[in-house]
């Protein structure tokens, strides 16, 4: 029963690929298109070296990169590591990343039977961490004939749970054939189990994304910028239009990164930009940082700054005074917190976080601002107004970050004793 509803599974992805695949190859940057659609089809210059035990980490985005960091740096004085991402961003915050350890960054192949075989002949991995709630039905069915197919910091959203229960027999078949399953608290635990997992192989062992490292990066301009320097981290449609009419409406003398979250928009959000500030009698100076000359102007009234740089937001927050939080403002689920926490940077969020249900816990404990976008531009004023007030939530949302930290340790030593034992 299980094999005939993953055939009905692989045919209708293979179809909706069909239809999917001229849009994100043309999406793509020219000089990625021919290296995407060769790995998406499990083609690979690279082979197996065969001088390390290979083991290959999939890690959807930025996020899911940085949140295992950490584990990849320490195993790779062991083993090579093959990391697979789906997006375009997540292959340069890798490559950026690793660019000193032993590890080769690919596009996750479709989860067609043919070039996942393809892709494990070319590799010959030892094992496959997957991430959160990165359940590829083929995938797992071919690599779990071979090695541990594990995973690692996994969660299940209301949507991903209630989903998956409709589906419960054929959940339940792919994740039995998971050797180990780490979860980030008890509630995802809970899930886990009423969708049929073995309870001895889950493991509670918390979020790999509070143990973050960021760089501290020296901006060549951060010292000459005005202050305050309000921060807008993976802004999504149409959160960069609200932010900048606070910005604007404010009239302060400061400075406003933009940083939107998907590069494809860069030039859309200068163009917003530029209309916004046509007809503003004050003198804002905007310049795009992939542009940035180190003459600033000192004689402008406000600056605004479009981060077209992939790789440096987490290091970017250091600066700001003020972190807002985006994919928050509108029904996608918001963004990681943790980075400007990790600087001790007051957070605004916006009412839609479901992404990240930890923020319950900054919330609760007032290191964050969860609010409305009626409510930006008082918020706003009120952090700037009050040092104290605002120096106390970034503190205390550091303090969260450090007590819930220890995930990436209790998950090597777990990774180690499986690995080593195979």
């Amino acid at each position: 029963m299980y094999r005939f509803i993953l055939l009905i599974y692989t045919f209708l992805y293979s179809i909706f690929i069909i239809f999917l695949l001229p849009k994100e190859y043309l999406k793509r940057p020219k000089e990625l298109r021919n290296r995407w659609l060769r790995e998406k089809f499990g083609f690979f210059t690279e082979k197996n070296s065969n001088l390390k035990p290979k083991i290959w980490f999939h890690a959807v985005s930025v996020g899911e990169v940085i949140a295992v960091s950490s584990l990849i740096k320490k195993l790779s004085q062991e083993y090579e590591i093959l990391l697979s991402t789906i997006t375009d961003t997540g292959q340069k915050v890798a490559a950026q990343r690793f660019k000193d350890c032993s590890v080769t960054i690919i596009y996750l192949p479709f989860d067609i039977p043919s070039v996942i075989e393809r892709t494990i002949k070319n590799f010959n991995p030892k094992a496959l961490i997957l991430t959160e709630t990165e359940l590829w039905p083929n995938l797992i069915w071919i690599a779990s004939k071979d090695f541990p197919v594990i995973l690692i910091n996994g969660r299940l959203s209301d949507k991903s749970f209630s989903g998956y229960k409709k589906l419960k027999f054929f959940m339940k078949t792919i994740i039995g054939k998971l050797t180990l399953i780490c979860v980030q608290n008890e509630s995802y635990r809970d899930r886990f189990i009423r969708l049929g997992a073995d309870m001895e192989k889950l493991h509670v062992t918390g979020n790999l994304k509070f143990d973050i490292e960021l760089e501290k990066i020296n901006f060549e301009w951060e010292n000459a910028i005005p202050k305050p320097v309000i921060l807008a981290g993976s802004t999504h449609y149409p959160e960069e239009e609200l932010i900048l009419e606070v910005f604007l409406k404010l009239k302060l003398k400061g400075t406003l990164l933009l940083a939107p979250r998907h590069p494809e928009r860069f030039e859309e959000v200068r163009i917003l930009i530029e209309k916004k500030i046509s007809n503003i009698k004050r003198k804002i100076y905007f310049f795009k940082l992939s542009e940035f000359s180190s003459k600033l102007k000192d004689d402008y009234d406000a600056y605004i700054i479009l981060i077209d740089k992939i790789g440096i937001l987490g290091s970017l927050y250091r600066i700001c005074d003020i972190a807002i939080i985006g994919g928050s403002f509108i029904p996608h689920g918001g963004q990681n917190p943790l980075e400007p926490a990790y600087w001790t940077k007051p957070i605004i969020c916006g009412p839609h976080m479901n992404n990240f249900p930890f923020i319950e816990e900054f919330a609760k404990e007032k290191a964050c601002l969860i609010i409305d976008k009626a409510s930006l531009p008082e918020t706003i004023k009120k952090l700037i107004s009050d040092s104290e007030f605002s120096h106390n939530l970034g503190k205390k949302a550091y303090e969260i970050l450090k007590r819930n930290s220890g995930a990436a340790e209790k998950t090597l030593k777990l990774l180690n004793n499986l690995i080593k034992d195979r």
